[in-house]
Parts: C-alpha cells; sequence; structure tokens
C-alpha cells in the first residue's frame, strides 16, 4: 500500500471516528463527555493532522529516492 494510499485510509477512519464522536455527543452531554472530548478526541485529532502532514512529507521523500534510483 502506498503512502498516500495509507494517508487516504486514515483520514477516512479520523472522518469516520469523527462523525461517531458527534453522534454520541448528541445523546451524552455532560461534563464526562466534554473532559472525554478535550483528554482524547481533541488530542487525537491534532495528532492525525500532524500525521497526515508527515505522510506527505514521506510520500515526496520516497518519490524523490525512486526518481533517483532510477
Amino acid at each position: 500500500m502506498s503512502v498516500l494510499a495509507t494517508k487516504a485510509r486514515l483520514s477516512g477512519l479520523h472522518k469516520q471516528l469523527h462523525a461517531a464522536w458527534e453522534d454520541t455527543r448528541a445523546s451524552w452531554s455532560d461534563a464526562k463527555s466534554q473532559e472525554f472530548h478535550e483528554r482524547y478526541m481533541v488530542e487525537l485529532a491534532a495528532e492525525v493532522e500532524k500525521t497526515l502532514v508527515a505522510m506527505d512529507g514521506l510520500d515526496a521523500l520516497m518519490r524523490k529516492v525512486k526518481e533517483e534510483c532510477e
């Protein structure tokens, strides 16, 4: 699987998780829900975003290496 395909899969799975979390928040809206959101979901979103950016860099590097090896 290519880096870009893996990136697309990660992005899609994160969108699914976010949608499921939003559905959950519709029926779970107490202090613990907010704590969970801030403690896990916000941090996860930031980490996923950093990972997606890093994957772009990795893809560019891999393409460069491939070109130089041909």
